[in-house]
């Protein structure tokens, strides 16, 4: 699977309603969705801490739960793509950083905070 372009062809297999059923061309496109998903899954529940997850880790994850081989210059490119961009923002080092857990993002002042709380109750009573 190293080097494989992940865009792969669904194909509509059946409708019924406001339901699809697509079927994707390659099964290895399959077995990466189900495994972001487990992922997904994974770091809501606890079991993967997202504050210290690595590339190593994730390489591995991928590997044993579902026998894809990657290497990392392929993860980067991965990650770029559906259905992993959907779960993980970006790699910094060799830190897998997963959408929501980004540690960048400033933490609102609290004075700030309470400034804007303090002006819309001033506002509702008007």
């Amino acid at each position: 699977m190293k080097n494989q372009k992940w865009h792969q062809q669904a194909v509509l297999v059946e409708q019924r309603d406001n339901m699809f059923l697509f079927e994707l061309a390659d099964p290895a496109s399959a077995k990466l969705i189900v495994l972001a998903n487990q992922l997904k899954t994974d770091v809501e529940n606890g079991i993967i801490d997202p504050s210290s997850y690595t590339t190593d880790e994730f390489l591995t994850y991928l590997q044993d739960k579902g026998d894809i081989v990657l290497d990392v210059t392929d993860l980067y490119d991965m990650i770029k793509n559906p259905p992993l961009n959907s779960i993980i923002s970006n790699i910094q080092g060799d830190k897998v950083i997963f959408k929501g857990h980004d540690d960048t993002q400033p933490a609102p002042d609290q004075s700030q905070s309470q400034q804007v709380v303090d002006k819309m109750a001033q506002s509702a009573m008007k």
